[in-house]
């Protein structure tokens, strides 16, 4: 009897194109996984632009500046600056604010600045202190996430050459570290 050998032939060819197709699919399989991910839900960084006294008015100046990846829409504020116990700046209430995705938009508040406030900014302007530390609080409301809690603490110091203007640091803010490490 005559044993009969089967012998699968393939050819280079369609051997070529297996390979070919394993490794586009592991290339986008790395790519996916390695990608961009889009971050949402982060609240805003809110801080203090710059802050000016006219004609006994305090002006402040905040940056709203949206840490996600996807636009966000604020319907309602609250915004608060102590200074050592002291009320310096303060926006409440029900707002319209559009900030794009990864982006920024900025907000005005202008309040008279009387009494304890106007005391404090006035030693700060005339050199009787270097500095004066704050602490800038709260929260806002967005369609996309509802609330979200902000908060952060610096330091004002006047703008040289540019009296009845003061600028801020932050020296530690709450939400801003990094999910992964680098």
């Amino acid at each position: 009897m005559e044993r009969r050998k089967y012998v699968i032939n393939q050819s280079p060819a369609r051997s070529m194109q297996g390979s070919r197709f394993l490794l586009l699919l592991l290339t986008a399989v790395c790519c996916f996984s390695c990608g961009p991910q889009i971050i949402e839900g982060r609240p805003p960084f809110i801080s203090i632009a710059g802050m000016s006294l006219a004609d006994d008015v305090l002006s402040t100046e905040f940056n709203v500046r949206n840490q996600n990846g996807v636009q966000m829409t604020i319907d309602r504020i609250d915004i608060a600056v102590t200074v050592n116990g002291v009320g310096l700046a303060r926006k409440s209430g029900n707002f319209n604010l559009v900030v794009g995705a990864n982006s920024a938009e900025h907000v005005n508040v202008g309040e008279p600045a009387t009494g304890e406030r106007l005391a404090l900014l006035e030693s700060l302007e005339n050199g009787e202190v270097n500095s004066l530390p704050f602490d800038l609080r709260g929260k806002v409301h967005t369609v996309e996430d509802g609330d979200l809690d902000f908060a952060q603490k610096g330091y004002l110091y006047p703008v040289p050459g540019k009296p009845g203007n003061f600028r801020s640091t932050v020296t530690q803010a709450q939400g801003l570290q990094r999910d992964e490490k680098i």
